[in-house]
């Protein structure tokens, strides 16, 4: 575990990972992701319950909803279906 001193050190780290798909083989499997406290994780599992609900109220199949957003700002997204774009 690797800890900041600021969210601005972070973000450039967080911002900068796609550059790991391009390095030797030693370094591509190495996997990076934002450490959530107890707090996010509960709010990220009850977003989720939420979007999952939302899509079944939804029958025709025209939006699918996903929870998107960084650790503590996350909320559930409405998205068009691919089958829609490419219908329009």
């Amino acid at each position: 575990m690797v800890q900041f001193a600021g969210y601005t050190q972070k973000n450039l780290v967080m911002e900068s990972l796609y550059k790991l798909k391009h390095a030797k083989a030693q370094f591509k499997k190495i996997v990076i992701v934002h450490d959530m406290t107890q707090t996010e994780r509960e709010e990220c599992r009850k977003l989720v319950v939420d979007a999952k609900a939302q899509e079944a109220k939804v029958k025709s199949g025209e939006y699918i909803y996903r929870v998107r957003g960084l650790p503590g700002k996350m909320k559930v997204v409405k998205i068009k279906t691919r089958q829609q774009l490419a219908a329009s």
